[in-house]
This record gives structure tokens, C-alpha cells and sequence, in this order.
């Protein structure tokens, strides 16, 4: 029997899943802005400040409708012997300056954070709307080779050995190019697969995990670890798909016991995760990864079905569109007798349905 891979399709949910050129053209004139705004201060300017994109969009990854833009706000004259208030305080300044504060003013676009600052900014094809992404900026000073970032607890920060946490996530963004376009990674005709797959991944998260941990990014390192081992295996995206969440899967059962691997240092990401919710995803992430399997094995209008239920919606509707002569509800549009498909109050492929319920 053929594998259903539903390849034109799939061509479409990639596309679905994608962030558009517009939206991502808007993050990048948002992060310039803030740019040039950090970099007009004088005090920032003095401290070396040098702005990187960072996240899923830096490396590619971001899921449609790609709210969340992360920006790494390095300082690189300054160290970890410096406090994280201070320099915490001196960005909030500037940014609320111009931006204004959200909690004091009903107009204000600036969020405090933990260790960061959060500014909104609006879609201007709709004025009034909903924002249309937010800007997460977090100050970082050189670290040796690598970066520290402020302890999201802040009664650290009056700790010298603990007011910073290691991180390194423009060496991920690195690594995570070189996996994009490496020669022996996995591709779907001459295209490399890897980012697309990761975003489908991070779609099937948002649908069946929502706010439950792991979030995107944790799922993401998981994908790049067995794609990075080269354990990934397929020429199509159902196969790539079904494949990353069969081995993804795979490992969380590990992760309950090791923690998830920092994709750059190898020690256990933090905040590290309870067993529980790694028990719970594992266990999601399996039944998926099953369903997914049965898809590839289904008539097209079945797996049509299947993959539909796995890959849910986002703001652009189904991700996955059906097959010509489907319906929703998997069945052949040939299949619908005139019975019912004129007169009868019964779910069309109703009869077809039935007799397959035993």
C-alpha cells in the first residue's frame, strides 16, 4: 500500500505556518526603532549597547501569526560584575520615555518584566486593533565567550554569583543555521526541512499543549537534538513530521529523568520542568505521533482528516486544506448518496460512518 503523504497540502500548512514577509519585514523595522532609540542614549551608549534579534524569528522558527519578537539587548563594555538593577533601570528608562508604561498610562506600551521589558506595537493596516506582536527586550552582558542574562528571581540580584544566568542564544541561532542548510539534513524535494518541520512541530504544540509546559522553544531544542543526531527520517513533511514527534516523544520520557539539554552548554534548561509535565507531553506527543503513523497508512480523505485534527488552526483558519473531493468529515465526496446529501439531517458520509462504528 502507498504512504499518504498529501504533499500539496503540505505544501500549504507549511505555508500556513509560516510568518509572512510583511510580518516579519514589521519586526525587523520594530527592532531597528528600538535600536536607534537604546543607541541615542548616552548612558547606553557608553555601556556598549548593540541590540540582536534573538528567538524564533532570529533563527527562523516563528509560528504563524508570530507574536513574540525577542530582542538581546547586549551591553558588551560592560561584565557580570555589573548589577543587573542598574542597567535594568537605565533601558526601562529610555524605553518609557518614549514608548510609556502600561500600568500608569491607559496609551502606554511598555510591560515590566521578571528580567526584561515588553513593548507592544500595533498592526498599522488595522489602527485600534490588537497588537500586532510584542517586542520581549533582555539585557545581556558578556559572559567569557557567552552572555548573562538577569536571574528571572530578583532578590538574586543582590548576589554576585547568581544575579546573572549564563545563556548563549545567538550561538543556538548559529547552530541552528548550519543544521538549516547542512547537506545530510533531511529535505523535502531541494528544500531543507528542518525549519518548516519545526514550525509544523510548534503548531501541533500550540493545538494540543496551549499554555501547558513544554513551550515552543523547549520543543524546538527537543527537534534539534534528534535532528541534530540525524534521527529523523523521510523525504516528504508527513513523514519528516511523523518522525520528529515519534522521536521528540522518545525523549521526554528521558528528559523526566536527565532534564532537557541546553542546546549550547549540555547541562538541563532551565526553569527545569516538573516530572509531571514532561510525563504528561510524553504521553501527548506519543498518541500524536500514532495518529500521524494511522495518517500515512489512511485513503487520503482520512488522513486529510487526521492531520487536520493534529495540526488544528491558527488565525488563517485549517492549516491543512483539504484534498480535492474530500469533505470534513473524511469521506469521499463521491461517497455522499443523494439521500444524503439532500434531506437528511445527518452529518454528511453519516451511513458510510455508522456501519464503520461496530
Amino acid at each position: 500500500m502507498a504512504t499518504t503523504t498529501l504533499n500539496p497540502e503540505f505544501d500549504q500548512a507549511v505555508r500556513n505556518v509560516t510568518v509572512n514577509e510583511n510580518k516579519r519585514e514589521l519586526a525587523i523595522a520594530a527592532h531597528t526603532e528600538i535600536q536607534a532609540l537604546l543607541n541615542a542614549d548616552e548612558e547606553l551608549r557608553g555601556w556598549g549597547i548593540n541590540p540582536y534579534l534573538i528567538g524564533s524569528y532570529g533563527r527562523l522558527t516563528a509560528r504563524y501569526p508570530g507574536k513574540d519578537v525577542d530582542v538581546f539587548l547586549r551591553f558588551e563594555k560592560l561584565s557580570v560584575r555589573y548589577d543587573p538593577a542598574k542597567i535594568y533601570a537605565a533601558v526601562e528608562r529610555v524605553l518609557v520615555a518614549a514608548y510609556g508604561l502600561k500600568d500608569q498610562d491607559p496609551d502606554g506600551r511598555v510591560t515590566r518584566q521578571a528580567r526584561s521589558l515588553n513593548i507592544d506595537f500595533p498592526d498599522p493596516d488595522e489602527p485600534g486593533g490588537d497588537t500586532s506582536f510584542s517586542i520581549d527586550a533582555v539585557p545581556a552582558v558578556p559572559w567569557q565567550e557567552h552572555w548573562g542574562i538577569p536571574n528571572r528571581d530578583r532578590d538574586e540580584w543582590n548576589k554576585e554569583d547568581k544575579r546573572w544566568i549564563k545563556t548563549n542564544p545567538i550561538k543556538f541561532g548559529e547552530d541552528t543555521e548550519a543544521l538549516a542548510v547542512a547537506s545530510w539534513s533531511p529535505q523535502v524535494g531541494s528544500r531543507n526541512a528542518y525549519r518548516p518541520v519545526v514550525r509544523l512541530l510548534r503548531q501541533v504544540r500550540h493545538t494540543h499543549l496551549g499554555r501547558q509546559r513544554p513551550g515552543g522553544l523547549y520543543v524546538e531544542v527537543a527537534a534539534y537534538h534528534v535532528w541534530k543526531a540525524n534521527l529523523v527520517t523521510g523525504s516528504t513533511w508527513a513523514e519528516l513530521l511523523t518522525s520528529t514527534l515519534e522521536q521528540i516523544a522518545g525523549q521526554f520520557t528521558e528528559y523526566e529523568q536527565t532534564g532537557l539539554p541546553d542546546p549550547v552548554f549540555g547541562t538541563p534548561m532551565k526553569p527545569v520542568l516538573d516530572y509531571g509535565l514532561w510525563t504528561a507531553a510524553a504521553s501527548s506527543f506519543t498518541w500524536l505521533a500514532q495518529q500521524c503513523r494511522e495518517a500515512l497508512d489512511a485513503d487520503p480523505c482520512q488522513a486529510a482528516k487526521i492531520w487536520r485534527s493534529v495540526l488544528g488552526t491558527n488565525e488563517r483558519g485549517e492549516v491543512l486544506i483539504l484534498p480535492d473531493g474530500c469533505d470534513a468529515n473524511g469521506f469521499p465526496l463521491s461517497a455522499i448518496s443523494p439521500v444524503t446529501a439532500v434531506g437528511n439531517n445527518q452529518p454528511r458520509g453519516f451511513a458510510s460512518d455508522s456501519r464503520n462504528r461496530g
